[in-house]
Formats: structure tokens, C-alpha cells, sequence
């Protein structure tokens, strides 16, 4: 289609995405300010903070998704991917408030060189979220943009910690890390390979610390619940605007490589493994029913041991590190590889809280 044969229904959806667009933008300021002050607020870290072995962090952004119109032919409700059309990123608003500023500030106009100097544009002040999803992303395609015709945000704040484990039971640079001859023979759950006292002591070290994770993924996710609470955050309903309101969290333990260890790589995040899952509060799908609005156990079923994954209680090896439910969770991920298990020597744990917004054009 040419910028030259607009038909009048093409301008007057091009003038409600710049509106829908500017609402969205606004939506992000006032909501990111909102949700950092009651983090804020409610105990979190201002800035990076380390205090011994670990650290605590945030961070906040925003993300924008334009899809195709529920009377689009090819719109298949069973499918949301297959109808997204365009993705924007804040990239951390915490770092770029006056980009986020930018992005709701009406007083400038945004005009695209793209669109035909007609005077319904004259009369139209472009909003910047607009000028960056026409000329930026979608690259001034404007059968592209006349398909849009749902707008969704995802307002994400990711709490963070690091855990460094003790460095005096870490296999040193230099030196050989721990007997691959005893792997080498150990089929869980066989009891004629034990692990040696060094390797034991280890285990027990790392099942304590992910026994912690797991206590400060529980308190986090209760914080973000209440923090949400407090500012009106909406439960999967709709907001007075006719747009969808809900919420959804997420966690993720990462194991990585410590820094002594031999493997070790210094402009590497040094995976091992990356555990993670959905907490579904919502619809009580892992945790069963609660009266309490925040129970103390109310994610303690998340992190239980699968029930048809039993822990072979009568493993010698088990027997000496009792395991926490993460800790038996991240051995599965990993198919109960002994050497990759003990060679985790940092903890990156992440809790994301995602509040959505969508709206029709």
C-alpha cells in the first residue's frame, strides 16, 4: 500500500495506534515509578550491594509487543506467537529515565518522514513510541503497522542475588579439580561409590545454600505479591480503560563455574546449569489452596521433590546430605551428574515479577 492511496480507514487506524501507543508509554512511566518506589520501599536494594559472599541487585524494564488485529484473517487465538508483529525493548529503565520520559512527553511530535504530509497527521502530534516501532523496528512498513491491532506490555522486575560458595573447599587454578575416576564409577544411586569426604563436604556446603535460595526466592515472591497489592495492581481482570490487567512470576536458580575453578573463564557467564520455572499463585495449580493471603509455606509445594521421583532414602550419600527439594530439582536437571554438580561454586538466583498490560487498538 502507498503512503499516497491512504484510505480513510487506514488513517484513522494509523491515528488510534499513535493513541493506543501514547496510552501504553504513559501506562510505563507511571506504573515503573510506581513498582520502584514500593520496591524500594518495602526493603529492596537501591543499587548493587555486596556484603561477603553475596550480592543483590535489580532490574527493571519494560517491554512492548504489537500484534495482529482480532480481525485479522490470519489471527489464530490458539496461537500467540504466530501473530506477533513487532517487539520494542526499554533495555533497564532504571538506567535511561530520560529515554522512559521521552516516551510519554507529548510537547515534541514525532513525525515520521514515512507517512504522506495529509492534514489528519498535521493535526496529530506522534508520540516517540510510535516513531520508534515505524521507522526503527518495523523499518517504515506500513502494511505491517496497519495490521497491528493489539498492544501488549510486560513490565518486568527482576530481583537478583549471588551466592559465592566457600572457596577453601574449591578445587584451586593449578590444581586438579576433583577425581573424575570416582564419577567415573558412581551410578546414582549405587552405594559402592561414595563420595569422598572432601567431595561430601562440598555437597553438603552447596545444599545448604540452595536451601537459603530457596527460603529468599519464597520471601521475594511473597514481597512482590504485597508490593503489587499496594500500588493496585490488578488480578486478570479488566482496568477501567477496557484493558487486560494481570501478573505473572518466575524464577530462575543459575549454577556457574567459581572463579578458582580450572575451567573457569573470565569473560564467560561460566554455566553449569540454569534451573527454571513459573511460581503460579494464581490459580493454585502448584501450591493448592490457602485462606492465609500469604502463608509461610504457601511455595513450599514448589519446591518439594516430584513425588515419582523419590530420593532413595536408603542412598548412603543421601543419607549424609539430606537435600533440599532444589537441590534435588537442579541434580535432575542435570541427569544426577555428580561432576557438574560439584563443580558449581556461584549461585545467581533471579525472581521475575511481570505485570502485563493489553490492550485492542
Amino acid at each position: 500500500m502507498g503512503n499516497d492511496t491512504l484510505s480513510p480507514e487506514s488513517i484513522e487506524r494509523i491515528c488510534r495506534l499513535n493513541a493506543s501507543l501514547a496510552e501504553a508509554a504513559t501506562w510505563i512511566e507511571n506504573r515503573s515509578r510506581l513498582t520502584l518506589d514500593a520496591y524500594l520501599a518495602g526493603g529492596g536494594v537501591e543499587s548493587w550491594r555486596e556484603r561477603g559472599n553475596i550480592w543483590e541487585d535489580y532490574e527493571l524494564d519494560a517491554v512492548v509487543k504489537c500484534s495482529l488485529g482480532r480481525d485479522d484473517p490470519a489471527f489464530n487465538p490458539d496461537d500467540e506467537y504466530a501473530g506477533m508483529l513487532a517487539v520494542m525493548d526499554t533495555h533497564m529503565l532504571k538506567w535511561q529515565e530520560k529515554d522512559i520520559l521521552r516516551w510519554s512527553d507529548c510537547t515534541d511530535d514525532w513525525w515520521s518522514e514515512g507517512l504522506p504530509r495529509i492534514e489528519a497527521f498535521r493535526q496529530t502530534r506522534f508520540c516517540y513510541l510510535f516513531h520508534e516501532l515505524y521507522e526503527h523496528t518495523l523499518q517504515y512498513d506500513l502494511d505491517t503497522l496497519l495490521r497491528i491491532g493489539e498492544i501488549e506490555i510486560n513490565l518486568v522486575l527482576q530481583r537478583q542475588r549471588g551466592i559465592q560458595l566457600d572457596r577453601a573447599l574449591l578445587p584451586r587454578k593449578g590444581k586438579k579439580s576433583y577425581p573424575r575416576s570416582i564419577f567415573s564409577r558412581f551410578t546414582y544411586p549405587s552405594r559402592r561409590a561414595p563420595l569422598m569426604p572432601k567431595e561430601l563436604r562440598y555437597a553438603r556446603l552447596l545444599n545448604q545454600s540452595l536451601g537459603e535460595a530457596r527460603a529468599w526466592i519464597m520471601e521475594q515472591a511473597r514481597r512482590s505479591e504485597k508490593e503489587y497489592a499496594d500500588i493496585g495492581g490488578l488480578e486478570a481482570c479488566l482496568a477501567e480503560d477496557n484493558a487486560y490487567e494481570d501478573y505473572a512470576m518466575m524464577m530462575e536458580v543459575c549454577g556457574c563455574l567459581g572463579e578458582n575453578h580450572p575451567e573457569y573463564m573470565k569473560d564467560d557467564d561460566n554455566y553449569v546449569v540454569r534451573y527454571s520455572e513459573p511460581i503460579d499463585n494464581k490459580s493454585r495449580r502448584i501450591f493448592g489452596r490457602c485462606r492465609d493471603p500469604f502463608p509461610h509455606n504457601r511455595y513450599h509445594a514448589y519446591f518439594a521433590p516430584h513425588s515419582s521421583q523419590p530420593l532413595h532414602r536408603r542412598d548412603d550419600t543421601f543419607d549424609k546430605i539430606r537435600p533440599c527439594g532444589l537441590f534435588w530439582n537442579i541434580f535432575e536437571e542435570i541427569d544426577r551428574d555428580w561432576l557438574k554438580m560439584l563443580s558449581i561454586g556461584e549461585l545467581w538466583l533471579n525472581v521475575d515479577f511481570v505485570q502485563r498490560r493489553i490492550a485492542l487498538v
